[in-house]
């Protein structure tokens, strides 16, 4: 079976993978890239599913696409845009930059307002609620 880095198919065609490759590398596109390779793109993903130096070399070259589309936000962020600075940086570093919604609930008082539209006692509802949560504990 030809892989990505063959130079010639097993028919003594030359191969495609590498064009595509480096194509797709570069476009992150896969028509285009099957295009440049002079391919259907089918092929490709065909390819991509019977062949696993192939789909780990297709793999690595979607990682150097986004690698690039990611070095050309940067640039333009840091160039030109604020929002696009906020977006890099929420994605690079969530843990400092990410949105953070926080919600509080009273428990007592929700247990109590279940518990009186359905005639039920509300400290049964939150011993049940807190089994129910004890169960869900890995």
């Amino acid at each position: 079976m030809a892989t990505a880095h063959s130079a010639h198919t097993r028919d003594g065609r030359p191969d495609w993978a590498p064009r595509f490759l480096a194509a797709y590398a570069s476009s992150g596109n896969v028509k285009h890239s099957a295009m440049a390779a002079g391919i259907d793109r089918d092929a490709a993903y065909r390819r991509r599913q019977r062949d696993p130096e192939f789909a780990q070399a297709w793999a690595q070259a979607e990682q150097d696409a986004v690698d690039t589309l990611e070095a050309e936000a940067r640039r333009r962020a840091l160039a030109t845009s604020d929002q696009l600075i906020i977006f890099l940086l929420k994605s690079l570093r969530p843990s400092v930059y990410r949105e953070r919604t926080v919600v509080r609930v009273d428990v007592r008082r929700e247990a109590e307002r279940i518990a009186a539209k359905d005639g039920l006692d509300p400290d049964e509802l939150i011993a049940e609620a807190n089994r129910i949560l004890a169960d869900a504990q890995p």
